[in-house]
């Protein structure tokens, strides 16, 4: 439990591997979770004078609420409240009081938020598991009771209806619905320190297809990787504007002609293009009507079945086998 390690750890551990039972092993040091804790947030109140006179111009209804210092977790509409996350919070709750517990004092002083779309099943099952009980706070603020520490959990989607806050709309479900939205979106993953700092995360590319779809490119700050912005493009978009040259630049051959009817593949090609790599015979079929009715019946004969076939179809001449 904690940070320090003493040689009576050692020794502790060599007794309960000597004398344990069969059927239990003992390891040591080992870590409880995949990566260190990191909570999403960390809010702080300063109550000094002067400091709470500007209002706030999102969640309105939450900051009142929050004690000396509150743990935010976000859950996004892609990346959503999943099991025992509450669980997860509880424990990061935990930590940060057992490391602050002389400073802050009370439990009550310090709080949890999550932050998520909706209420989901997923939720609710947890907060039953952990026997605590929600307390409805109106416009989309909920309260957990019965645990340790004051827990809240947000509702963007009804908050945003609410309290008429489109942005926290754009966060919840990551649709810009006005255009204050928008340009919001846009100054974000334009400044350098923002995007610097979302490029190599997990749904940056969506952003960019969110910001993309809502705004042409050019009101896109400078400072934005190319290729990411066109990873987060549709190729029918990524296309756009292209003149036909530039579209297939650099495919080979068959990819350029692929899809194509054979009278489109040849359209513009002078004839001797047309005709390079084709057979004496093929090439003959190339020839018009008029030339093939002129050609003479024992130079017919001299063809293989199939031309001849062909021939005599165009021409409505019968062979002299009559068919």
């Amino acid at each position: 439990m904690g940070s320090t390690r003493t040689a009576w750890h050692v020794l502790l551990a060599a007794l309960l591997r000597q004398r344990r039972p069969g059927n239990f092993q003992v390891q040591c040091e080992v870590p409880l979770a995949a990566e260190p804790p990191r909570a999403d947030y960390l809010l702080l109140r300063n109550d000094a004078p002067g400091e709470a006179s500007e209002p706030a111009g999102t969640l309105r209804r939450l900051w009142p609420l929050l004690p000396r210092e509150t743990i935010v977790e976000f859950k996004s509409a892609r990346r959503t409240y999943r099991r025992c996350n509450l669980d997860r919070l509880w424990g990061y709750l935990s930590l940060h009081y057992a490391d602050t517990a002389r400073r802050l004092g009370p439990r009550t002083n310090l709080a949890g938020v999550v932050l998520l779309p909706s209420r989901t099943r997923t939720i609710d099952a947890d907060a039953a598991a952990l026997g605590l009980a929600w307390l409805d706070l109106a416009g989309g603020y909920w309260k957990l009771q019965g645990g340790a520490f004051p827990l809240y959990v947000v509702e963007l989607t009804a908050v945003a209806e609410d309290e008429d806050d489109d942005l926290l709309h754009l966060l919840g479900h990551g649709e810009a619905r006005t255009a204050e939205a928008r340009r919001w979106l846009a100054e974000q993953v334009g400044a350098e320190e923002s995007a610097m700092a979302m490029r190599e995360l997990e749904g940056f590319d969506e952003v960019m297809r969110t910001l993309l779809a809502q705004l042409p490119i050019q009101t896109l700050l400078p400072g934005l990787p190319v290729e990411k912005l066109l990873a987060a493009l549709p190729p029918e978009q990524r296309l756009a504007g292209l003149p036909p040259e530039q579209r297939l630049a650099g495919l080979p051959p068959e990819q350029r002609l692929a899809g194509l009817p054979p009278e489109q593949r040849l359209a513009g090609l002078p004839p001797e293009q047309r005709a390079a790599g084709l057979t004496p015979e093929q090439r003959l079929l190339l020839a018009p009507d008029e030339v093939l009715r002129l050609l003479p019946e024992d130079y017919l004969r001299s063809l293989p079945e199939d031309v001849q076939a062909q021939i005599h179809a165009r021409i409505g001449r019968p062979r002299e086998d009559g068919t």
